[in-house]
């Protein structure tokens, strides 16, 4: 009897033991994860032609016109006028700040006036793009007619006048472009003289107003010797620079060195300068000293 009683307790556990490890979930392995292969991305070819990203002027005082300026001096076309013939005595009422003009002599006289520093009349715009530009696929851009610069003021007896380009520079992703300007004219200036009628003065001014130096220098050309007088018809000194405004002509391309290409091209800037100066208590409109 008690050895049947074991065999039937030993029977039990076996059988306990199948039910409960046939109860437990079965564990599922963690697959390992298949690598993904990594895709090159694709680069698009370059097809965009170079656009400009800025135009910026300076003064440029150029060394060749101590002996040769490559424009015809005196003459000028900003407009055309007496004052701007060669060989006649106007010189000797000429006031001036051109350096081409200096030493002139005309009949009886000394030559022009010379009303500040002389100067060339030269200044350089700084033309970058957002890529380098090929000189060689871009080379009707060293054409100076294919250039139309204009130098707008109207603050000036003549308010808009035409540069002309002389020189020019391919520098990666900029062209440098030289150019000359020059104002001619006459200023009419009423004085307290009576029946003498207005005073005319002759004058060619040369470069850019940029700052306070090139103002007073121009105030000083047009006016003559009536500079600060209060007569009607003398000129203030400008209170604003040029804007200086450039297109390259419609049928001129400038190329990236993939050879993308584009025309029409334009841009402007305002040549404002800053000059050091002794501040005095009473600072004139636009002075540092402000």
């Amino acid at each position: 009897m008690k050895k049947n009683l074991w065999i039937l307790l030993a029977i039990s556990a076996l059988i306990a033991m199948f039910v409960i490890s046939g109860c437990q979930k079965a564990v599922t392995p963690t697959p390992t994860p298949t690598p993904t292969p990594t895709v090159a991305p694709t680069v698009k070819p370059d097809v965009d032609c170079p656009k400009v990203v800025s135009t910026e002027v300076f003064h440029y005082y150029d060394a060749i016109c101590e002996n040769w300026c490559p424009w015809d001096c005196p003459s000028c076309g900003n407009p055309p006028c007496e004052s701007c013939e060669p060989d006649t005595a106007v010189y000797c009422d000429l006031y001036t700040n051109c350096e081409c003009l200096e030493g002139i002599a005309g009949e009886g006289c000394e030559g022009p006036v010379m009303t500040c520093d002389p100067t060339p009349g030269t200044f350089m715009i700084v033309i970058t793009f957002d890529e380098n530009i090929d000189p060689l696929k871009s080379s009707c851009a060293l054409d100076p007619a294919n250039w139309e610069i204009k130098v707008k003021n109207n603050e000036r007896i003549v308010t808009e006048l035409n540069a002309e380009a002389y020189d020019f520079e391919f520098d990666g992703k900029q062209i440098k472009v030289y150019a000359h300007v020059s104002e001619c004219g006459e200023n009419k200036i009423t004085t307290f003289c009576g029946d003498c009628g207005p005073a005319t003065i002759n004058y060619v001014f040369c470069g850019l107003i940029c700052n306070l130096n090139d103002a007073n220098c121009y105030a000083a050309t047009v006016n003559g010797p009536y500079n600060g007088f209060p007569y009607p018809g003398v000129k203030a000194a400008p209170t604003i620079a040029d804007e200086i405004t450039w297109k390259l002509g419609g049928n001129c391309v400038v190329a990236d060195e993939l050879g993308n290409y584009c025309c029409g091209f334009e841009g402007s800037d305002c040549c404002v300068e800053p000059i050091c100066e002794t501040c005095e208590p009473c600072p004139i409109e636009g002075s540092i000293c402000q």
